[in-house]
């Protein structure tokens, strides 16, 4: 074989490993339901579901998924036992999650015990350890226990749903990870959160301060 046509097969198969993935999701994104055809412009993106990452085009409007919120639900009824998830909006029909900045933590639940405050937190990443030790969570400045962090899978009807608003690569799996403070809060629902991990495969430090309506 002449090294010229060693050369080019050398750069075929480098480039059809770097654009296969690529073109993967696009077939498998013109082929779901409603989906414009190939020979068609891709839709503006006006709307993404509230945990996608950032950075996202100016404009967005974040929503709440149908199938999403109701996994929610069902997860925040056998981890707490409790029926629903803390709302950032007031009593009523609407909710909104409780969640930091760069969407990766969202709070589920909060309450005070006699002595303690006690948060329920949701990591939007499937990326990284479950192991306890790696974390370290403050509330309102004062050190908390991490009692326990749990991988949760991801549905795949749910993966589905997100796919199809636009969230290219949704999470396999998330975290749960319960945190209790021996400051006790006079008021549960506001809070100022800070998390860190220590990795892999990357250290990760996150905050929030949140007030429910």
């Amino acid at each position: 074989m002449r090294r010229e046509t060693r050369v080019n097969l050398i750069f075929l198969a480098v480039f059809l490993a770097i654009s296969l993935p690529g073109a993967v999701i696009l077939v498998r994104k013109k082929l779901q339901p409603g989906a414009p055809r190939m020979d068609q412009p891709d839709v503006i993106v006006t709307r993404l579901p509230y945990m996608t990452p950032l950075p996202q085009p100016p404009g967005v409007k974040w929503i709440v998924p149908d199938q999403m919120r109701a996994w929610l639900e069902e997860v925040i009824r056998e981890r707490t036992g409790k029926a629903g998830m803390l709302s950032a909006a007031p009593p009523g029909p609407q909710w909104e999650p409780v969640i930091s900045q760069d969407h990766l933590i969202q709070v589920m639940a909060a309450s005070k015990e006699s002595a303690s405050t006690r948060l329920s937190l949701l990591i939007w990443t499937g990326q990284i350890d479950a192991s306890i030790a790696r974390y370290a969570v403050t509330i309102d400045g004062a050190p908390a226990r991490v009692i326990g962090v749990h991988e949760i899978p991801v549905p795949e009807n749910v993966r589905r749903e997100l796919v199809r608003l636009d969230y290219v690569r949704p999470p396999t799996r998330v975290i749960w990870l319960d945190a209790e403070s021996a400051q006790s809060s006079n008021d549960p629902t506001s809070a100022n959160v800070t998390l860190s991990y220590t990795g892999p495969p990357a250290p990760l430090h996150t905050s929030l301060e949140f007030g429910v309506k």
